[in-house]
């Protein structure tokens, strides 16, 4: 096109730096955006949404500082931020933990003429951020700022964030505030919300509450409970040494329709084995590889690695007479399913070897 002297449009170059964007080669697009910006003619097609572009594919890398720098050249060329802008600079913060730079900005964003104003991203970007960096009573401030501000009503993001940011520092008071002021605010939990609560609940030894939330929201809510919410009462079960209650939780998932993935096979034999249940964790995982009833509809799930290291060295090692019954009969039904084979990894070895 420049060869031939066809002018670009902003349509043309926004697609090309999309595309340099998209394709991880961020730096070539903003030389081609200086080039551009260096000419006369072609300087207006510079935009604001040209470097917002830029700026996303930098952050998405985390390269902090060619964020800033691009920033600062953005500001020097007149060229106006937007709300999305900004978004995307604090979203490049939130993601590289760098929240001390955040107070800067956002005087930058009120300083702007004419003012940028924050929308519901800038808030569950700045609140995700801080829970992420452990600063947790900050997020909590800027949510109390933004509803006396009144402008905009906090979602479920945003409060998951925050309960999120609550289950990190073990803080299950102010987690339960917040789930009040979700319901009270009319936002609807989810299986998310459950997980993070039952996650906090069963750390902080609170699991007959945990079990009462999860069908208390499943019922008020009508939320189908899914597997990650049982794999996150499965672990509370066994860190509150419930070991008979988290296996019977597996015949109820089952009873239910769903399907135990191996996140919850791998929790069921881990929380087994630390039991003592050597036994117990034999007959899971041949459940979850569909040798032992109940099974998952016959769909094999699989432990992870570490389980099976765990597993084999409690029955004695991979020379033990019980390991090698149990790896047989795995294999076994892995060739009726026409499987080559049973990823089991580093259980083949020995501790130690």
């Amino acid at each position: 096109m420049m060869k031939h002297e066809v002018q670009p449009t902003a349509i043309t170059l926004g697609c090309m730096v999309e595309a340099l964007v998209m394709n991880r080669c961020t730096a070539d697009a903003w030389k081609l955006a200086q080039e551009l910006r260096s000419r006369e003619s072609t300087a207006p097609l510079v935009n604001t949404i040209i470097y917002s572009t830029i700026l996303k594919g930098f952050a998405y890398a985390k390269e902090i500082d060619k964020v800033m720098s691009l920033y600062t050249e953005m500001r020097a060329n007149e060229v106006q931020p937007n709300t999305i802008t900004y978004n995307t600079i604090l979203n490049a913060f939130a993601q590289s933990g760098s929240m001390h730079r955040v107070t800067a900005l956002l005087e930058d964003m009120k300083a702007t003429s004419p003012s940028v104003e924050p929308d519901i991203v800038t808030y569950s970007t700045l609140i995700k951020g801080f829970c992420n960096t452990g600063n947790l009573d900050r997020a909590l401030c800027i949510m109390k700022d933004m509803q006396s501000e009144g402008k905009i009503i906090p979602d479920e993001v945003m409060y998951n964030s925050l309960l999120d940011g609550c289950a990190k520092e073990h803080r299950l008071d102010d987690a339960l505030v917040l789930f009040g002021d979700m319901k009270t605010s009319g936002v609807q939990p989810s299986n998310y919300t459950l997980s993070i609560l039952v996650k906090l609940m069963g750390r902080c030894r609170r699991l007959k509450q945990a079990f009462s939330l999860v069908e208390e929201v499943s019922k008020e809510y009508k939320v189908k409970i899914n597997i990650q919410v049982y794999t996150c009462l499965i672990q509370a079960c066994f860190n509150n040494r419930q070991a008979s209650k988290a296996v019977a939780l597996h015949d109820q998932i089952l009873e239910e329709g769903l399907v135990p993935d191996e996140m919850t096979y791998s929790a069921l034999v881990k929380g087994c084995l630390q039991a003592n249940l050597v036994d117990k964790a034999v007959h899971l995982v041949k459940c979850a590889h569909g040798v032992a009833i109940p099974h998952a509809h016959g769909k094999i799930a699989g432990i992870n690695d570490r389980c099976w290291d765990d597993l084999i060295y409690a029955m004695g090692g991979r020379q033990s007479e019980k390991t090698k019954s149990l790896l047989l009969e795995i294999s076994g039904k892995s060739k009726t399913h026409g499987k080559q084979s049973i990823s089991i990894g580093a259980p083949w070895r020995q501790r130690g070897e």
